[in-house]
Parts: structure tokens; sequence; C-alpha cells
């Protein structure tokens, strides 16, 4: 008789790592793009989005689409309450200052992890590293909810990026 599936776990969608037995489990975004608590935040998130830094110092921006974004996130846990947040490098440009070299608009706040650490439920939010948040919630929550305040975090903190670069996005 197979074992329940953890609480964090999400039925129907195999983890891309982790534990056989699942009491570790990592997802991309992509892979959870059609549950219900992603695509509700999808809907709210223009089609596509502009970033705000510029790309690797060339002087213009990049356009990324909702799915490329859900693409470019990944979530995983052990436990349902200490969960690792990652994106890929696009993602980046469009929420954190000064994510390509230094430049004169210098920001010492993190805005995403601000914006992480102000959501319900979140016992602390931590930027591990360039491209990983750690976050604590106090109670657990399934993989599709956490890709969900993930994506609702990256939207936040990308439009008050813009607003601080005095950007006025057209969504």
């Amino acid at each position: 008789m197979p074992s329940p599936l953890p609480a964090y776990a999400v039925p129907d969608v195999k983890p891309v790592g982790g534990t056989d037995d699942l009491r570790r489990v990592s997802y991309f975004g992509d892979q959870l793009a059609t549950c219900a608590a992603v695509t509700a935040v999808l809907d709210r998130i223009p089609a596509i989005l502009t970033t705000i830094e510029e790309a690797w110092g060339r002087g213009h921006t990049l356009t990324i689409t909702r799915a490329d974004l859900c693409a470019q996130l990944s979530v995983g846990t052990s436990d349902g309450l200490n969960w690792g947040l990652g994106f890929a490098d696009e993602v980046g440009l469009l929420v954190q200052p000064n994510h390509v070299p230094p430049s004169p608009k210098s920001d010492s706040d993190d805005l995403l992890e601000e914006v992480l650490a102000a959501q319900l439920d979140v016992d602390s939010a931590y930027h591990y590293d360039r491209e990983y948040f750690e976050v604590r919630m106090a109670r657990v929550h399934r993989a599709d909810e956490m890709l969900a305040r993930w994506l609702d975090a990256i939207i936040t903190a990308h439009r008050a990026f813009a607003g601080r670069r005095g950007i006025d996005l057209p969504y």
C-alpha cells in the first residue's frame, strides 16, 4: 500500500526533484501553472511583463510572458513550512535593484524579500542567494499555494520596483 501524499505535495504532479518517498519535493512553476491557486494569480498578471533593469547592461529591456515567468520559477520543501523559492535571471530583472552590474540608481532595499515577509502566514523571509529565497511559513502550505504566493510577491515587487525607478508601467 503506497504511503499517503504529504500535505505539501501536489496530487497528480510528479516533482522534478526531491526524494522518492516525497519527504522532500521540488517543482518548476510551469508544472503547477494549471492548478487553481496559480491560475488565479496568473489571471491577474499582465500577459507580458517588461523588465525594469536593463538586460545585461546593453541598454535594453526584455519582455517576459506569463508562461515564461512560470517556467522560470521553482518551489521546494521537505516539511511544507520551510520553503525554498527560486527564479531564473530574467525574473531578477523584473524585481531586483542591481540584479545586473551596479548602476547609479542603487537601491539598498530588497523589495521581494519585504513583500514575501509581509504575506499572511509568513514567519520569516530571507534572500539567501541572488536568485533564491528561504521562507518559513506559520502553517503547512501545498506547493501550488506557495507558487501562487511567489508569483503574487513577484508582481507586487515588480510594480513597486518600477515605481521607485519612476517608470509608469502600462499595466
